[in-house]
C-alpha cells in the first residue's frame, strides 16, 4: 500500500519487531484459548455451565455469537492443553491466562477455573482477554477479569466492541452498561451498540 501511494515506510528498529513479534504470540494463544473455552463448554464437562446460561436466558445462538466458553475446574487442564501445543508457561503468564504463584518452586496454575467465560476482543476482532463469571456460589470473586498484558488494556477495551461497531455507526450512540450478560442481552434486544467495561476501568 505504502509503496502504491509512494509514501516510504519508517524503518523499524529490532526493538520494535521484537515487540510485534511478542503480541502476535500472545494473541495466538489468546485465540487458541478461546476456542478451548468453547469446546469445553460444549463438553460433559460443561453441563453446569450450560444450564446457569439456558437460566439466564442465553442458549445456543448466544453462545455461537459471542463466543462464550467454559474454564474447566482444574489446576492446569488450559495450560496442559497449550503447553502440549507449543506455547511457553513464560508466554502464557504474559497473556494473563495462568498465574505464577509468588511462593518459590511453585508451579503456575490457570487463572480461570470453574467459571463461564466471556472473550473480550480489540476493534480487529482479536481475542484480547477474558471475563470468567463463577459458578459456585461460594467462589470468589464472582467476576475474574484477565489482567492488563501487552494485548489488554483494560482502559481501551469494551466487551462486544467489535459486534457492537456497525450498529454504533448506524444509530450514532454507543449504549454503555456495567456488565457482560446486560450487553449481551441489550444485543438480542436489538440494541446492538451496546458494550461493556471491563472492570472499572472507564
Amino acid at each position: 500500500l505504502a509503496r502504491d501511494a509512494g509514501l516510504e515506510l519508517p524503518k523499524q528498529s529490532e526493538g520494535d519487531v521484537q515487540q510485534y513479534r511478542k503480541r502476535t504470540t500472545l494473541l495466538d494463544w489468546a485465540e487458541k484459548a478461546c476456542a478451548f473455552f468453547e469446546d469445553q463448554l460444549r463438553r460433559p464437562v460443561g453441563a453446569d455451565a450450560r444450564e446457569y446460561l439456558s437460566k439466564r436466558g442465553f442458549g445456543p445462538e448466544a453462545w455461537k455469537r459471542h463466543r462464550l466458553g467454559f474454564a474447566p475446574d482444574g489446576w492446569r487442564t488450559l495450560s496442559d492443553h497449550l503447553t502440549k501445543q507449543g506455547a511457553t508457561l513464560e508466554d502464557l503468564i504474559e497473556a494473563g491466562l495462568i498465574v505464577q504463584p509468588e511462593e518459590a518452586g511453585k508451579a503456575p496454575w490457570d487463572r480461570f477455573r470453574n467459571r463461564v467465560i466471556f472473550p473480550i476482543e480489540d476493534a480487529r476482532g482479536r481475542t484480547i482477554g477474558f471475563g470468567g463469571r463463577a459458578l459456585a456460589q461460594d467462589q470468589e470473586p464472582k467476576y475474574l477479569n484477565t489482567p492488563e498484558s501487552p494485548v489488554y488494556r483494560k482502559r481501551e477495551a469494551f466487551y462486544g466492541f467489535p459486534d457492537a461497531l456497525e450498529s454504533i455507526r448506524r444509530s450514532g450512540r454507543a449504549i454503555v452498561v456495567e456488565g457482560y450478560f446486560d450487553r449481551i442481552a441489550l444485543a438480542r434486544a436489538g440494541m446492538g451498540e451496546a458494550l461493556a467495561t471491563c472492570g472499572t476501568a472507564l
